[in-house]
């Protein structure tokens, strides 16, 4: 793709579509039996996990964004956030050290913490190796909460559910004790909890993506499962956590996950939910209008854009300006991100994307901006 794809942009010819109707707004939605529990220490209250059982804290620590630090940062993280009475910790095999970074954290602290981790489904030789390996990264004997990762079509769906003997065999072994699964894109989140295979359900919910909230969670509510929230802050597009968070207080069943670099931010969420007040009316409208100037730049991942009859890989080429604000720079010039941005030449600008896309992004800007973005990095990378 050509350096100035958009200034050759004709927006006279775009076809705009009604936004998807997005209802920001104090809401209570419950999940089977919702459970807020206290500790006895008064630290941090817990939230019961659907068929699960499994009591959580308020919110959970996101593993991700450890892997921008280092271990002596991340144990420093983990230790604040333990301290605080978060006692549910998410990471994934495809989380570089991060499940390393964890065990090493946890180790002597482990009673009482629920563990969950993830890998996306492969076969069944790739699922026990990848169960293997992260008790071993971990440290830890068994693992509370292990989750299929990526399930985002039919194909990734029916794959996971092929593979639950495989998971309930570990179960049976000792070495996972329930079985969840993540889901990428707001339609298919339903579908999946329809087969009533999984006892949590991770989703992207934010108020800014938070058309889940509308459709999924009641649904969720009549199956009992926990629901777990990945992308509090959208990725980083939402620059304020204090907004961030306040949308999850009337959402009393949800546990977001946050990922952190310094121990004064899981502080400062936490104390946002300890707080549980609610948003007000002027906070809601904070929100609907980080929203509307979020809305066109902002990639939900569903996927209705692809595929691009030139072969252009749509995602992951647009997102890798919100990776970048989690994931270190060095781990985002891979040769699939590589692969993507040299497909980019092959656009022809017949906004078909635009038109598919059910959020009306100006996909075609973005993908020029994300190009501009990881042309930077490689410079920046290349020089150091």
């Amino acid at each position: 793709m050509s350096d100035n794809i958009a200034s050759r942009h004709d927006f006279s010819q775009k076809v705009y579509r009604p936004r998807p109707r997005i209802l920001i707004r104090p809401m209570v939605l419950f999940v089977g039996e919702v459970e807020l529990k206290a500790q006895e220490s008064g630290m941090m209250k817990r939230v019961r996990l659907g068929k699960s059982e499994l009591m959580v804290s308020r919110v959970g620590f996101g593993g991700i964004s450890i892997t921008r630090v280092s271990y002596e940062e991340a144990e420093r993280c983990i230790h604040a956030a333990i301290d605080l009475g978060v006692n549910f910790i998410d990471t994934a095999t495809g989380y570089y050290d991060s499940e390393e970074k964890i065990g090493r954290a946890i180790k002597g602290r482990r009673d009482n913490l629920i563990i969950a981790t993830k890998a996306p489904p492969s076969t069944p030789a790739e699922m026990n190796e990848a169960i293997d390996k992260s008790l071993k990264r971990l440290q830890i004997e068994t693992i509370d909460l292990y989750q299929f990762h990526l399930v985002k079509d039919e194909e990734t769906l029916k794959k996971s559910l092929n593979l639950l003997p495989i998971l309930e065999k570990a179960r049976d072994q000792g070495k996972i004790q329930h079985i969840g699964v993540t889901v990428h894109g707001v339609d298919f989140i339903n579908q999946v909890i329809e087969t009533d295979a999984f006892e949590t359900v991770m989703i992207a919910l934010n108020f800014i993506v938070c058309e889940a909230a509308e459709t999924a969670l009641p649904n969720a509510l009549g199956h009992d499962l926990g629901v777990i929230a990945m992308k509090p802050m959208a990725g980083g597009h939402i620059e304020d956590p204090y907004l961030a968070f306040k949308y999850f207080i009337n959402l009393e069943n949800v546990v977001p996950i946050v990922g952190i670099e310094t121990p004064e931010q899981i502080k400062e969420v936490a104390q946002i939910l300890e707080d549980n007040i609610p948003p007000t009316s002027q906070e809601i409208e904070e929100m609907e209008t980080v929203r509307r100037e979020s809305g066109n730049r902002f990639c939900r991942r569903c996927g209705y854009c692809m595929p691009c009859e030139q072969g252009v890989r749509i995602i992951p080429a647009t997102i890798i300006k919100s990776l970048g604000k989690r994931l270190p720079p060095k781990k985002l010039i891979t040769e699939n991100m590589a692969a993507a941005m040299q497909s980019l030449e092959n656009c022809i600008q017949c906004r078909k994307c635009e038109d598919k896309c059910p959020y009306d992004l100006d996909v075609l800007e973005m993908l020029e901006e994300n190009k501009a973005y990881y042309d930077e990095l490689c410079e920046q990378l290349g020089s150091s």
